[in-house]
């Protein structure tokens, strides 16, 4: 049975099963272990499917040290064949990530900030299966805290919760409630790291104010099926942010080097920079979890004063200690120019995006999906204005009309025939190639271009069209219905094609004449 969305029940238990999958990928599994369980799950040609595990296999790949390229260009590639916005955006995430985590060097060409901007533009289409929407959000944001460019994160993790909200199709019940899990344990380390940084470049109070907001209800969240290494790493950056919003810590226990740094924390906002250092050192070498990389640098930092203050406690910092700050506060404003500056970038995409969907409109027929007029016409002037030498290849013009349209909208409406209409379009479609053009000029009007095409082909090819028409399931819209079409075919140089619908016309002309239902070309 079809849902919404056009899935069977089989395919749409395959995705839930894919994306466990791509759960037990970080960290539970070993590559061998995870393709094993991929050869299980689905379809071969199920390609959304078949996107997310490649997107498993990568993490897993990458999880070992391994490299994932190839999976993930596999993940790119089949993601951009299927057209789904979500997908793409998640396989352009995906590049993104690897990109950020690379061991080697890479071209600059691959930069990851490149296919990030795609991903977040790709986002702003609706629609789908909310669990592919919710997972391209979240590796957005991921990549996107990676960068440094948490302003972005945070939105995206948003847009994820608000999503979450809005969809609540029981097929993903357990899918989604994986996805909420990882998403309140992504956002607290966004929000620690984010404070760490405002912390390290001496403004507490902004640090203060980030962590406390953080606070209130997000211990609520915790639930029992949360793997026990989630909890723990999650009650201590809970620690650490109850620490920097001057609060007192929670009763979880934590690992004895977050308490430590928690106390540091608490002695550096209190102006004790030699308390602090002491409870710090050692501690960026014992966190036994994984914390945010601004957590570790400021508790670098804190360590750091220890030999100032052993040597009089000076308010002032001495060389070394006024140098590690202005290197902190460049990385500062440094992050916020690249901010500021992906921002940009994601605005002009975005106006290009509509740009180029405003135009894709102008130029398409809304009933049927097709070129119009105007989209003929523009696939005629870009043929004509190469600016080369026109070449001997041949060109093919079918004009193409519905037989006794008019009785079909007389006898079943115009509702059927416009379903017709669309149905001719889709069998016009499925015969073309990405260099052809198929056009619907009006009414049951319809224009086909085979570029560089040999005439005994393009005569094949426009009776395979009468024939898929003539044999098409019409019974299934109106019973009774039977559809035929006539087709004129000409053939010409690149120089003739201002001239071939004309004469296609013409052949057109004498199909109809001779009895409809057939193909005449000159």
């Amino acid at each position: 049975m079809l849902a919404g969305d056009g899935l069977t029940g089989d395919r749409a238990e395959a995705i839930a099963r894919a994306y466990a999958l791509i759960e037990a990928a970080q960290g539970e599994l070993s590559p061998a272990q995870v393709q094993d369980a991929a050869a299980r799950i689905g379809e071969p040609d199920w390609w959304d499917v078949q996107v997310l595990l490649h997107f498993a296999r990568s993490l897993a790949v990458r999880d070992a040290g391994g490299d994932d390229a190839e999976h993930v260009r596999t993940m790119l590639d089949v993601a951009t064949a299927l057209d789904d916005p979500a997908l793409l955006a998640l396989a352009l995430a995906a590049g993104a990530a690897r990109r950020v985590g690379a061991q080697r060097p890479l071209e600059l060409s691959e930069s990851a900030a490149s296919p990030l901007v795609r991903a977040a533009v790709l986002l702003d289409e609706e629609g789908g299966p909310v669990v592919h929407r919710a997972a391209a959000l979240i590796e957005v944001a991921c990549v996107a805290h990676a960068l440094g460019f948490w302003e972005l994160a945070l939105e995206h993790y948003d847009r994820t919760h608000k999503a979450l909200d809005e969809d609540e199709d029981p097929r993903w019940r357990t899918t989604t409630h994986r996805q909420r899990t990882v998403l309140a344990v992504n956002r607290i380390e966004l929000l620690l790291d984010w404070a760490c940084a405002e912390a390290m470049i001496g403004d507490w109070a902004a640090a203060a104010t980030r962590a406390a907001a953080a606070l209130p209800g997000s211990r609520d969240v915790v639930a029992p099926d949360w793997p026990p290494s989630w909890i723990r790493q999650y009650d201590g950056h809970l620690h650490l942010l109850s620490a920097l919003a001057g609060r007192p810590p929670g009763d979880a226990g934590v690992e004895p080097a977050v308490e430590a740094l928690g106390a540091a924390i608490t002695a550096a906002r209190a102006a004790d920079p030699g308390g602090a250092a002491a409870l710090a050192l050692g501690v960026a070498d014992r966190f036994g979890q994984t914390i945010p990389l601004h957590t570790w640098l400021l508790s670098l930092q804190i360590e750091a004063r220890q030999s100032e203050a052993l040597q009089g406690g000076s308010r002032r910092p001495g060389a070394p200690g006024r140098f590690a700050d202005e290197l902190v506060r460049l990385r500062w404003n440094d992050r916020l120019v690249r901010m500021s500056s992906m921002r940009d970038a994601i605005a002009v995409a975005r106006h290009r995006r509509e740009h180029d969907q405003l135009r894709r409109e102008i130029i398409t027929d809304h009933l049927t999906g097709l070129a119009n007029r105007r989209g003929y016409q523009a696939y005629l002037s870009a043929l004509l204005d190469t600016g080369q030498p026109a070449e001997p290849s041949d060109y093919a013009a079918m004009m193409i009309d519905v037989d006794h349209f008019k009785q079909v909208n007389d006898r079943f409406g115009h509702d059927v025939g416009d379903r017709v209409l669309a149905a001719i379009a889709g069998i016009l479609s499925a015969n073309v190639r990405p260099m052809d053009l198929a056009a619907r000029l009006g009414g049951d009007e319809f224009v086909v271009i085979l570029a560089q095409v040999h005439p005994g082909v393009s005569e094949a090819r426009a009776r395979a069209i009468l024939e898929a028409v003539r044999d098409h399931p019409w019974y299934e819209l109106a019973g009774g219905l039977t559809v035929s079409i006539s087709v004129g075919l000409h053939h010409g140089g690149r120089e003739e094609l201002p001239t071939l619908l004309g004469d296609a016309d013409r052949h057109l002309y004498r199909a109809k004449n001779e009895g409809r239902g057939r193909v005449t070309t000159g």
